[in-house]
């Protein structure tokens, strides 16, 4: 991970699955610039307890293929948001990763999906 980026993961649950929020922050003394090479600025992946790939946010979704950036002042913070819709029932790791092409910010966290009643 980047020295001066701080990335913090939240899971909640909603009425039919999961929301993430991947929250990326500087913690830096200057002004960070993310490059990014598409419309997309984060990914999140679930992954079972064998290491399976069970859900990826991106699969299936078309992103603009235009270069994108955005700048963090110091102390500034950005969020991106997923919803993972109908999840298994089961424990997962879930990653949440900045797609910046120049800078590199992810957590990972056990999220578990109970059983629907």
């Amino acid at each position: 991970m980047d020295d001066t980026l701080d990335a913090t993961l939240t899971v909640a649950p909603v009425a039919d699955g999961v929301s993430l929020t991947l929250t990326v922050e500087n913690q830096g003394q200057a002004s960070l610039d993310l490059s990014f090479a598409n419309g997309q600025r984060a990914e999140f992946v679930a992954v079972d307890d064998d290491g399976s790939e069970v859900w990826r946010w991106s699969d299936g979704r078309a992103f603009s293929m235009a270069l994108g950036s955005e700048t963090l002042a110091p102390g500034e913070s950005v969020a991106y948001e997923a919803e993972w819709s109908s999840p298994p029932t089961g424990e997962y790791e879930v990653t949440g990763s900045l797609a910046a092409s120049d800078a590199d910010a992810s957590v990972t966290m056990a999220v578990v999906v109970p059983e629907k009643e």
